[in-house]
């Protein structure tokens, strides 16, 4: 079957598909045909108007963008200039310096490393981008934190030193203390007391003698993961403790931090993670340091006062009560003159500066009675 067209060209059809021949409708550049053949101005002036009807409409749609754009918008705008300033920057002076020894593949090479970079920035996340900038700027703070902390430090360390030149005090005092005036007094430690850095620099009175006090929260390990999973800060009273009598008492060549005794109970099988130390901790750290340690079974009044007027310190483990929620180590380091006592609270300094009564304590004791516990009496054994 065929028909004709409007400028008489025959299209034959087969009932499914038309044979398309070239058809031609007068003024028409559509439906494949050539269009009216115009001159080389005609074309140049259509093309004008088409390219100023188009940057028009893009200003139009440009502008109604801008007014709507969101922060991550501008961000990513930015960004994409910024990259292709670089890399036509980038081009330019590969170009500008050929006399280098450049080659076409060394200008390729930095072509492509500048894509890249672009590529990368344009699709970095807003919010990934605006915690970067907060990072640094914590980054910069913490620099200067520092920098004040370590001026303050010289500062003091000057002023020691001044203090006892003018007094003729003799060692090195690693503990002081300023009165309210300001003025520095410097402690001299005994030759038995091992000195560990720590933010308290405070030493307690006791029985046994002057004992370096140290505490879980000390910022120079309370974020030391025991076994590698628990913070010394919430676990960490029964390595601490330990490091408070060993360094004071026993006859030891070096200090040693809560962090080794920590490692040490984790290796000797002493540390229950997610659980804090064994209650056999006490008596085998102990005397594996070189201190006596014996479990205290006559947990009475009259008992314990009678080890600490003997040269006895008790290390106490305390159940739920005025000092923990959960089990916890402390130190009876010595009877007051009412009859009190006082303690070593390895988690709480404020605790060590108070008495308390006695019957309190030994009624608060955990009830748990292995490795020797809940009471332990320590010793140097001289």
């Amino acid at each position: 079957m065929s028909t004709q067209t409007a400028n008489n060209s025959t299209k034959s059809w087969d009932g499914l598909n038309y044979d398309r021949k070239e058809t031609y409708v007068a003024g028409s550049a559509a439906a494949g045909g050539l269009g009216a053949h115009k001159t080389l101005l005609e074309r140049f002036k259509d093309f004008r108007r088409s390219s100023r009807d188009y940057i028009d409409a893009r200003k139009a749609e440009n502008q109604n963008l801008k007014a709507n754009l969101t922060e991550e918008e501008i961000f990513l705008g930015h960004a994409l200039r910024t990259g292709i300033a670089l890399s036509a920057l980038t081009l330019s002076m590969s170009a500008a310096y050929l006399v280098h020894p450049y080659t076409a593949q060394d200008v390729m090479d930095v072509g492509k490393s500048s894509v890249h970079s672009v590529d990368k920035t344009v699709h970095m996340p807003f919010d990934v981008y605006r915690e970067y900038s907060k990072m640094q700027s914590a980054d910069e703070a913490a620099k200067k934190a520092l920098a004040a902390q370590q001026r303050a430090e010289i500062a003091a360390q000057e002023q020691i030193e001044s203090h006892l030149s003018a007094s003729g005090a003799e060692g090195n005092p690693m503990i002081y203390a300023a009165d309210a005036n300001g003025n520095i007094t410097a402690m001299l430690l005994p030759e038995t007391l091992h000195y560990v850095y720590n933010d308290y620099n405070s030493v307690l009175d006791t029985v046994l003698g002057s004992m370096l006090y140290f505490c879980q929260s000390d910022s120079h390990w309370k974020d030391y993961r025991i076994a590698g999973v628990d913070r010394m800060g919430a676990y960490g009273c029964g390595p601490v403790t330990i490091s408070m009598l060993v360094n004071s008492f026993a006859k030891t060549d070096t200090p040693i931090t809560p962090v080794e005794v920590a490692d040490w109970a984790v290796e000797n099988k002493l540390y229950a993670i997610h659980g804090g130390s064994y209650h056999s901790l006490i008596p085998e750290a102990l005397e594996h340091y070189g201190l006596n340690c014996t479990s205290v079974t006559d947990r009475t009044p009259e008992n314990v006062t009678e080890l600490l007027k003997t040269g006895h310190v008790l290390v106490a483990l305390m159940g739920k009560g005025s000092l923990t929620d959960v089990g916890h180590f402390v130190v009876i380091t010595q009877l007051t003159p009412e009859g009190d006592v006082m303690i070593a609270d390895p988690a709480k300094f404020a605790n060590c500066q108070k008495a308390w009564p006695l019957d309190l304590i030994l009624k608060e004791l955990k009830a748990a009675y292995d490795g020797g516990g809940p009471l332990w009496a320590v010793s140097t054994g001289d």
